[in-house]
């Protein structure tokens, strides 16, 4: 009885190990995690510039003009070309509701969404300040992200890290049944993620983001980076 109070203890001690019976092979199923701790090393700012015009032509091309001007502005203050992308770009009539007249046409609007990276949080400020000045009508969306290179990177110590943890509370496991772990006999990746920081996420209209990030001075907090791995050993 003391043994399998002991055991009973074990388990649950060491969550997410279960001993699974089979016919003639015996196995642990263990899940490890690894949660890391990362600092972002890039930002992204999305920027909407939106124009209403009588006709779809003349509303495009106003936008069209305002875009080259948030452009000029942004290489101006050193942001290369290639940190540039558009994120969201459409064209579409607006209509508003009158008491009498009923739904009428408001004209067309064109909305166009840059994004815009950089890897100097210091010039996010000059950023919003540059665009706005450029004509820019909202600022959408501030993150702090993980780099391409760097995610890649982090994958590979979150899951390598889950997996050593996995084999840790098999071993435990093992230790107190007086048995050892023998081969591996599956192993699944069940699930890697993060989310970016939203330093930002409710768009404010041009004039308030400028005097709002004017002179703030930007510290964005660390991200966390999880992997969680299954395996199965057997046990001799």
């Amino acid at each position: 009885m003391k043994k399998i109070l002991g055991l009973l203890m074990v388990l649950a001690l060491l969550g997410g190990c279960v001993i699974t019976p089979e016919s003639t092979e015996r196995t642990i199923s263990s899940s490890g995690t690894a949660v890391l701790k990362v600092a972002p090393d890039e930002a992204n700012v999305l920027v909407a510039v939106e124009t209403l015009e009588k006709t779809a032509d003349q509303s495009k091309n106003k936008n069209a003009e305002i875009v080259e001007k948030v452009y000029a502005a942004l290489y101006k203050i050193g942001v290369q070309r290639d940190f540039i992308s558009t994120e969201y770009f459409n064209i579409y009539e607006e209509f508003e509701w009158h008491p009498t007249l009923g739904q009428q046409s408001k004209g067309f609007k064109t909305a166009h969404t840059l994004r815009i990276k950089t890897t100097e949080f210091d010039d996010v400020g000059s950023i919003v300040d540059a665009v706005v000045d450029a004509g820019a009508t909202r600022i959408q969306s501030i993150d702090f992200d993980i780099s391409d290179a760097k995610k890649n990177q982090l994958k590979k110590q979150a899951l390598s890290e889950a997996s050593k943890d996995a084999r840790e509370k098999a071993e435990a496991i093992a230790s107190g049944l007086n048995a050892e772990l023998g081969d591996i006999v599956s192993v699944s990746d069940s699930s890697y993620d993060y989310a970016p920081y939203p330093y930002l996420r409710d768009a404010l209209d041009a004039t308030v983001a400028k005097a709002e990030f004017a002179s703030t001075e930007i510290s964005p907090k660390q991200l966390d980076v999880r992997a969680t791995v299954q395996v199965v050993y057997e046990i001799e």
